[in-house]
């Protein structure tokens, strides 16, 4: 891993394998880490903030529960580890299923047949759950810097971005996957609120977005995300108060492409479940 020097203050991880970005914050006296991936890249991620400054980590934000954001939070146990109330609730509700003990070894023992590289990043893991959460917006504040992480919801319920208006940085988290279709199959997935806080963005200052998967961009793909969904759900909408069934609503030729072409299991589960959404406030 080579950390990526966005500004001055700013580093990311945009290139994992297999997992989601990440990044780093240096303030005056210490740093701030934006998600910890998957265990061995939050290893590898650590290491890489360590080669690039002497200052303390002392915080780990989480913009969302997927574990290919926060399975490499152990390796952060020494820092406070921050996160909206309903992504702790998630973690803890998922420890006593998919994420327990056993619930983890079933899951890589049928990897290991089919996808062995797959089932190497959810060994030795160690969930470890936030150590502070917050209810819409948390702040640290340093000197004249200041970093805020701020609930929005939309990919996930617990989703959350942070904002460092300093050098006009975001960290969108999951909102944005960066030249790819992004995934919306999360069953607490609301495309409302995901249009919302991508609105909600374009009227911050902002220069350069850190995605929750792909390489850095800009405003120009807030653009292009909030024209799609907005697309999607006038097509989608016009369809349902017509009657149509929801296999025939959910069909991809219905909508744009939108990076779809390495991406159709994404999109797929994305208008699955945006049809559910919308065909319930419909009703």
């Amino acid at each position: 891993m080579t950390l990526e020097k966005v500004t001055d203050r700013v580093y990311a991880d945009t290139n994992p394998v297999g997992a989601g970005n990440a990044g780093a914050i240096l303030l005056q006296d210490q740093v701030v880490v934006v998600d910890s991936q998957y265990l061995k890249h939050a290893k590898e991620l650590r290491q890489e903030i360590e080669r690039v400054t002497s200052k303390k980590i002392r915080f780990l934000l989480l913009t969302h529960s997927h574990s290919d954001h926060v399975f490499g939070n152990e390796v952060f146990r020494d820092c406070e580890i921050v996160a909206h109330r309903s992504l702790k609730d998630r973690m803890q509700e998922l420890l006593s299923t998919t994420w327990s003990k056993e619930g983890l070894e079933k899951q890589i023992a049928e990897l290991r047949k089919t996808d062995p590289e797959r089932a190497s990043r959810f060994e030795g893991v160690q969930i470890t759950l936030p150590t502070r959460v917050f209810d819409e917006e948390f702040k640290i504040t340093e000197g004249n810097l200041e970093i805020s992480i701020r609930h929005v919801g939309g990919h996930t319920r617990d989703s959350s971005i942070v904002y460092f208006p300093n050098e006009q940085v975001l960290f969108s988290g999951d909102i944005i996957f960066s030249q790819t279709f992004p995934y919306g199959g999360d069953p607490t997935a609301d495309p409302d609120e995901w249009l919302q806080a991508l609105k909600d963005i374009l009227g911050m200052s902002v220069k350069t977005i850190v995605p929750g998967h792909g390489p850095i961009c800009d405003m120009h793909e807030v653009q292009a995300y909030i024209g799609f969904i907005e697309t999607v759900k006038s097509n989608m909408i016009a369809m349902i108060r017509a009657g149509k069934t929801s296999e025939e609503i959910t069909r991809n030729e219905n909508y744009p492409a939108f990076y779809s072409k390495s991406a159709d299991q994404r999109r797929q589960s994305t208008l699955a479940q945006w049809y559910k959404v919308w065909h319930q406030r419909s009703s």
